[in-house]
């Protein structure tokens, strides 16, 4: 209750949010915004670069075993 008491009486303290202390025009909200993209596409492209990796070096190594090991024709 004491606690409660001391956000309602402090207005400054019970902002939790950035970006509502900031002056109008303050460019620090662009840099905000453009922080939680980047947070949030981050996972995206790392998974994305290790499946792109995984995938490319296994066609490779299927070609390689192909190349190594031609068919044969067996006639009838």
């Amino acid at each position: 209750m004491i606690a409660g008491m001391l956000v309602a009486a402090s207005p400054r303290i019970a902002s939790a949010c950035a970006m509502c202390g900031l002056s109008p025009g303050d460019h620090a909200g662009h840099a905000f915004n453009t922080s939680v993209l980047f947070m949030l596409a981050s996972p995206y492209v790392s998974f994305a670069a290790i499946g792109g990796i995984t995938w490319f070096v296994y066609r490779r190594s299927t070609r390689a075993d192909r190349d190594s090991n031609p068919p044969t024709i067996v006639k009838r």
